[in-house]
């Protein structure tokens, strides 16, 4: 028991302490309230006045989605991950700039600077769109910056889509001379065939064989052609094959997203109290040492 005492004590004597701290405290706080309620009124005074000298900003949204190549298996222009990666690409942003009209150095002008600063993609989890999104000073100039980043992206996917899509043309084309080939050759053999027949010797037996043997093979050539054909066209189809794109409207809204009154006010209160709550301490704290 008595071994116990001591700690006993000490656990006491520092919860005594703590307690008169605490009244300390408050007691120089409600000695000091004209102080702390100067340091609120002044702090909120300044954040409405940051509220209505700060430059606004409004934010512009769009989705895209990501194009497909003409293959057989669904196969992305590129990952959205990496696609999404590819709006931090310096020589990405450079090229949206460009367009938008925007010097490229960041120090010399704020707009570039909030372009850099602002612009960030997102890939949709197991699909193919990215949320893409980026500030501006005014609705106007946040629309033309996401128009200019999201047509960068387009623009490169379309410099891979397009031999692709010209090689599947290309295709198709020899497809069709090849099918009117064998459909001619075909015709030819029937009418060969036919006239054979119908001469007044008869058709001889091996070259009857020979043309209904080569008529067949005519027609298995034209089934292959025709089983490729659909496969090209298919694949030639929107559904299967198709260029990067906004899936909607750039959105905007009317007003900005910065500064925002009741948070910067929010804010000023708070720091009024800290501040105004420091100040009292600090001055019973100087009078206690005086």
């Amino acid at each position: 028991m008595s071994n116990n005492s001591p700690n006993h004590s000490d656990t006491t004597q520092f919860d005594d302490a703590e307690l008169i701290d605490l009244s300390v405290m408050w007691g120089s706080l409600k000695r000091h309230w004209i102080i702390i309620l100067a340091c609120v009124i002044l702090a909120t005074a300044v954040a409405t006045g940051l509220t209505f000298t700060l430059p606004a900003k409004w934010e512009a949204s769009g989705t895209l989605q990501i194009g497909q190549l003409p293959v057989s298996t669904t196969t992305l222009i590129e990952p959205t991950a990496q696609a999404a990666e590819r709006f931090k690409q310096r020589q990405l942003q450079d090229r949206a700039l460009t367009t938008a009209g925007l010097p490229l150095n960041e120090d010399s002008d704020d707009r570039t600077r909030l372009f850099r600063k602002t612009l960030k993609a997102t890939a949709g989890k197991n699909t193919d769109f990215v949320d893409v999104s980026v500030a501006g000073f005014s609705q106007n100039e946040a629309k033309t910056s996401l128009n200019s980043a999201v047509q960068a992206l387009i623009n490169s996917h379309s410099v891979r889509l397009a031999p692709m899509i010209k090689n599947l043309d290309d295709r198709l084309k020899t497809n069709a001379l090849q099918m009117a080939q064998a459909t001619a050759e075909k015709a030819r053999l029937e009418a060969s065939l036919k006239n054979a027949t119908a001469s007044a010797a008869g058709a001889k037996f091996e070259p009857s064989v020979v043309a209904i043997n080569l008529l067949a093979k005519q027609e298995e050539l034209i089934r292959g052609l025709t089983a490729e054909q659909a496969s090209l066209v298919d694949l030639h189809t929107k559904t299967n094959t198709f260029p990067t794109m906004l899936v909607d409207a750039i959105f905007v809204p009317e007003k900005p997203y910065f500064p925002k009154l009741g948070l910067f006010l929010a804010a000023g209160l708070l720091i009024g109290v800290i501040v105004g709550g420091a100040l009292a301490l600090f001055l019973d704290r100087n009078r206690a040492k005086a």
